[in-house]
């Protein structure tokens, strides 16, 4: 009885180890499709489709064709992309603005300096003179001193002795002399043809001959005038242009 069983036992046993081979069998099936597939889902992932390729494919034929260029997408792309930000924007119209606001500064100063130096062109013989006998070619005037009635080749500006005489242009000082009627006198010569003449002046001139002077630059100081000696003290002034008189009061 005993040898029965055992036998049997021996018999049913090689059935178990062939189902249990079959379901290991079964697993690693399963193992090596869902590697299988998760490789495949890697690949379709990280490589472009067939599809892409011949595009991209075609893409660089046609542009080769054209412009003899090789494709490049990472340039198409860089195109594409706008050439300034807003933020770039705002601070270019700071910087327009600055330099307008910069241009105008400049040229408000460009515009003083040249009103300074055109108000330095002339100035004023005498300080706050002011006129006692005016330029008169045409219609005579009397002399107190002479007794008569003369023409007025000048004006005479009121001033007391020892005044300061400042040169009414830029100019050079081309002679110093004296006139019998006049008596001290500075001769400066400008450009364009105008000369002035002042007339009356002390003997004791800072101006010499051949200086350079500039308008407003003191060159002498007020005297005399033997012509004009009854009138109240003055600076008799002429102004010539081309060797003819003119109204000394237009240039200044």
């Amino acid at each position: 009885m005993l040898n029965m069983k055992n036998e049997r036992n021996y018999k049913k046993s090689p059935k178990k180890n062939i189902g249990f081979y079959i379901s290991l069998a079964v697993c690693l099936a399963a193992v090596a499709g869902a590697a299988w597939t998760t490789y495949g889902s890697i690949q379709e992932y990280t490589q472009p489709s067939d599809e892409n390729s011949i595009q991209e494919s075609k893409n660089e034929k046609v542009n080769e064709e054209v412009s003899g260029q090789k494709y490049e997408k990472s340039e198409i792309e860089e195109s594409s992309k706008p050439e300034t930000s807003e933020i770039g924007t705002e601070s270019s119209a700071k910087t327009s603005g600055s330099e307008q606001s910069s241009n105008k500064t400049e040229e408000a100063s460009v515009q003083q300096t040249v009103a300074e130096e055109s108000e330095a062109l002339t100035a004023e013989p005498i300080d706050k003179g002011e006129i006692l006998k005016p330029f008169s070619l045409k219609n005579p005037i009397k002399s107190e001193t002479m007794g008569d009635w003369r023409t007025h080749n000048g004006v005479d500006i009121s001033a007391g002795e020892g005044t300061p005489v400042r040169a009414i242009m830029g100019g050079i000082v081309k002679d110093l002399y004296t006139d019998p009627l006049l008596g001290n006198v500075i001769a400066v010569e400008h450009s364009g043809g105008y000369e002035s003449f002042y007339c009356g002046v002390t003997d004791t001139s800072i101006a010499r001959k051949g200086d350079n002077v500039k308008a407003g630059d003191t060159i002498g100081y007020v005297g005399k005038i033997p012509s004009e000696s009854k009138d109240k003290s003055h600076l008799h002034l002429e102004v010539k242009l081309d060797g003819n008189n003119m109204d000394p009061t237009l240039i200044y």
